[in-house]
């Protein structure tokens, strides 16, 4: 009994610990929370660029310097922002965030420990930047592998992407003049090329252009079969290749029963955009502008979605030089469009070949239907001393042939005019305004260079022969680069490729 008093007593003693007295567990140490909350970079990303701010610490602000083309997707852009470790920033900068508000956008960096904070203000500022025009190369129908084309005198380059181009022979080249394929033609009609009713060649595109994006948009005309069997010899019909140049082209006009001459799109054909072509010549000389909207190129009954405008240019159509090619500088009519005409000297009152003109009505298309818009000629910078003929209005070639294409580059209206004379032609990028200078000393006005990002390229023998060699250009602007591509043919004889670029200083 009393061995089991004992047991029991036992089973209630705690052990004894050989080290001393038990101790209780000592509580772990918190790490200090960080205090830091600092912003060390912001980089906003606006389409496809990127633009790093420039991170001031004294006066707590991120300064972001814009280029035009950014001004708008600056709006509505996202950001990433490097801040002190275990810090938070507020508001999201991964969210789209309009950071062209009055004052900057405030965001606040708080620190780990939840109490020190710092607020930076990020403020946009105008970019001061620099452009020039580089020519890349220069190659011969021979070296390029053209075709000879049938009707010259219209365009037979435009870009099919931001990176290649084609030409009217359904070739497709990269921006260094390599062959990289052949335009997928499924579901056109035959291609045939006319000039005064006739064909005068096979298995070529018409008139051709491309879009903002780099779409391709050419006319194909053949030779149409009314329903009783009859024919109607030329029928146009226009493409473009929105899904790409490797893949079947969409209808987006036609058939017509004539041919369309002349033509040029802007803006981009999967959303708003402008088609517009002549179709004869006739003085004043009427064009045929079609507005579309939201990509929707047919209605319900298969009639054209679009509004049409036939806008009248008061110069002859029919004044032995039979030229004349509108432009526009976007999808917008109301930002302008820019007309090139090739005009006789008799306009003036004078005799022989003038020049071409390259007139600029800059208030839009309601307000040149209204009679409201004001016709700015442009001013070139060719001069008799480039040529051995007689007559020169405006400082262009002043043959027959000739071609615009006009856009806008850093939020500028530009053109890329085209001109002939004997025996040469003439490329010049510039400015859709005229900048002039006084001179102080004699109180005249003399065109400044600032006007021109080219002022004249000269191809040399491009004009002698006839009317066959004719100048025509393509444009487009890659936004991932900042830099807009420049194709130029001078039609059966050279191809020459130029860079617009941006430096910011």
């Amino acid at each position: 009994m009393l061995a089991a008093v004992a047991a029991l007593a036992s089973c209630g003693d705690k052990p004894v610990n050989p080290d001393g007295p038990d101790k209780p567990d000592e509580p772990q140490k918190e790490e200090p929370k960080s205090e830091e909350c600092r912003l060390t970079a912001f980089v906003v990303t606006v389409g496809t660029q990127t633009i790093e701010g420039f991170v001031d610490q004294t006066d707590k602000s991120v300064e972001l310097s814009y280029l035009p083309d950014h001004l708008a997707g600056l709006k509505a852009a996202t950001a990433v922002a490097t801040i002190s470790d275990k810090a938070t920033i507020t508001p999201d900068p991964t969210q789209p965030i309009d950071y062209t508000v009055d004052g900057g956008v405030e965001f606040t960096v708080k620190a780990e420990d939840g109490e020190h904070t710092t607020v930076y203000t990020v403020y946009i500022a105008a970019a001061e930047f620099s452009e020039k025009v580089v020519k890349n190369w220069e190659k011969t129908y021979g070296e390029i592998g053209f075709a000879e084309k049938g009707l010259t005198t219209e365009c037979g380059v435009g870009f099919v992407s931001l990176d290649k181009f084609a030409y009217c022979d359904l070739s497709v080249f990269d921006l260094e003049g390599n062959k990289v394929g052949t335009l997928n033609t499924t579901g056109l009609p035959d291609l045939a090329t006319y000039k005064d009713g006739a064909i005068i060649a096979h298995g070529q595109l018409g008139s051709m252009s491309n879009d903002v994006n780099g779409v391709l948009v050419a006319i194909a005309t053949h030779e149409g079969t009314y329903a009783d069997g009859s024919t109607v010899g030329c029928r146009s019909e226009v493409y473009a290749w929105k899904d790409g140049w490797d893949k079947a082209p969409t209808k987006i006009y036609g058939p017509v029963d004539y041919q369309c001459v002349y033509m040029s799109v802007a803006g981009d054909v999967t959303g708003d955009f402008i088609l517009n072509f002549r179709t004869g010549a006739a003085n004043p000389q009427m064009h045929h502008v079609l507005v579309y909207k939201g990509g929707k190129y047919f209605d319900a009954e298969g009639k054209p979605a679009c509004t049409w405008y036939g806008p009248f240019i008061q110069h002859s159509g029919t004044d032995g030089c039979w030229g004349q090619q509108l432009s526009f500088f976007s999808g917008d009519p109301e930002e302008g469009f820019v007309c090139w005409d090739s005009f006789a000297a008799a306009e003036y009152g004078d005799s022989g070949n003038a020049s071409s003109a390259f007139y600029v009505y800059g208030e839009g298309l309601t307000a040149f239907q209204n009679g409201a818009a004001t016709e700015l000629p442009l001013v070139g910078q060719v001069t008799k001393s480039n040529w051995n003929s007689e007559g020169m209005r405006f400082y262009y070639g002043n043959y027959s042939t000739g071609h615009v294409r006009a856009f806008k580059y850093n939020g500028v209206r530009y053109i890329v005019a085209c001109s002939s004379s004997w025996p040469c032609q003439w490329i010049t990028v510039q400015k859709a305004e005229n900048i002039v200078e006084d001179d102080e000393e004699t109180d005249d006005k003399d065109e400044s260079l600032a006007n021109y990002l080219l002022p004249t390229d000269m191809i040399e023998q491009a004009a002698s022969g006839a009317i066959t060699n004719a100048p025509c250009s393509a444009y487009v602007y890659d936004p991932s680069i900042t830099t807009g591509h420049i194709i130029v043919a001078s039609q059966n004889i050279k191809v020459l490729a130029y860079d617009i670029v941006t430096t910011i200083l």
